[in-house]
């Protein structure tokens, strides 16, 4: 058990190859209660998130999620996350722990006369992440709905075993599988139905291994204050809302458009060792980027990482250098994601 963001959180119940293998093959359950949850309502809450945030909303309708990313004036990241459409009046968010009090603070400062309340449920609800190949049909025996109709970012309300939910169809492993959020006095009986069904309690040392994977950004790694949605290569996020100006919007789609002068990448170590994150990336002695994750791979059976790199650098195929303990060890620029099954 560790201190992360102001909770107690396992890092592994067992072994994280084993967490993170019955993730890749059966089903894993993870205890995300420390993500925060706001419910944002009123007449003018579509309105306010298209000029908080970086994705259309267009695309949305109700019982869809979209993910998006809350960005400064000047491009960089205040935090990436999770909202759903319960009705045009109405929406969901999921953030991330570390961010909660800031992004509460960030979202209520730029209200400006806007009808929209947002009430922070994080300490009301917990919540749930069952991922894994098998999850459907393991998820099936307790569920009042047909699961097999849930498609990829939509959600429902249903029951759990006696227990209402709200169910949607997204994840952080790269695999299918579900989110799930109730009210926090259900919190023992939820867990110990889904671990009863065969699936593996899993920590953050398989959801850490897990997403780097599936190449799915975490917030003071890829993406932060200090790196934008498009240096982190989420192009696709960075929507041009015609008529509808956002925060952040005349830097991202002018980076957009000419291109970033660093640019996130896949690498492989060739040398034995483990990348980790703030590692130095050389190429002929030229300090070129740094490690902004890495770790094993179980899947693959080797080390992986994700870095930024100046943008010249980043073909792939492109040998580098990296300093891990004072040692540069040979890696390689690959393509990304390592690994995809969604």
């Amino acid at each position: 058990m560790v201190e992360f963001s102001g909770f107690l959180m396992p890092v592994q119940y067992d072994s994280i190859i084993k967490e993170h293998n019955s993730v890749r093959n059966n089903a894993g359950i993870f205890d995300i209660s420390h993500m925060g949850e706001f419910m944002l309502e009123g007449k003018d809450v579509i309105p306010f998130l298209q000029y908080i945030m970086i994705n259309d909303l267009k695309l949305l309708e109700p019982s869809k999620g979209q993910y998006s990313i809350m960005c400064y004036e000047n491009g960089t990241v205040v935090d990436d996350l999770v909202y759903y459409e319960e009705n045009p009046e109405r929406f969901r968010m999921i953030v991330n722990a570390g961010n909660i009090e800031k992004d509460f603070k960030w979202l209520n400062d730029h209200i400006s006369g806007k009808n929209v309340k947002i009430t922070n449920l994080s300490d009301k609800r917990c919540r749930i992440a069952f991922q894994g190949p098998n999850s459907d049909d393991l998820l099936q025996k307790l569920i009042n709905i047909d699961l097999t109709k849930l498609n990829r970012f939509y959600f429902s309300h249903c029951d759990l075993n006696g227990v209402p939910i709200f169910i949607a169809r997204t994840g952080y492993t790269g695999e299918r599988g579900f989110e799930i959020s109730f009210e926090y006095k259900y919190a023992e009986k939820v867990w110990n139905d889904l671990t009863r069904l065969g699936a593996t309690p899993a920590g953050l040392g398989a959801r850490d291994s897990l997403r780097l994977e599936a190449c799915y950004s975490l917030y003071g790694h890829e993406i932060s204050d200090k790196i934008t949605p498009i240096e982190a290569g989420l192009n696709w996020l960075v929507k041009p809302k015609e008529g509808i100006d956002y925060i952040g919007k005349s830097v991202l789609m002018k980076q957009k458009k000419e291109g970033p002068s660093r640019i996130l990448v896949g690498l492989n170590l060739i040398d034995k060792g483990i990348m980790r994150d703030n590692n130095k990336i050389y190429k002929d002695s030229e300090e070129i980027g740094f490690i902004t994750s890495g770790g094993f791979s179980p899947t693959l059976d080797k080390t992986i990482g994700l870095g930024l790199v100046k943008t010249r650098f980043s073909e792939i195929g492109t040998d580098v250098e990296i300093e891990i303990r004072n040692k540069l060890l040979k890696g390689k620029i690959v393509a990304i994601p390592f690994y995809r099954n969604v």
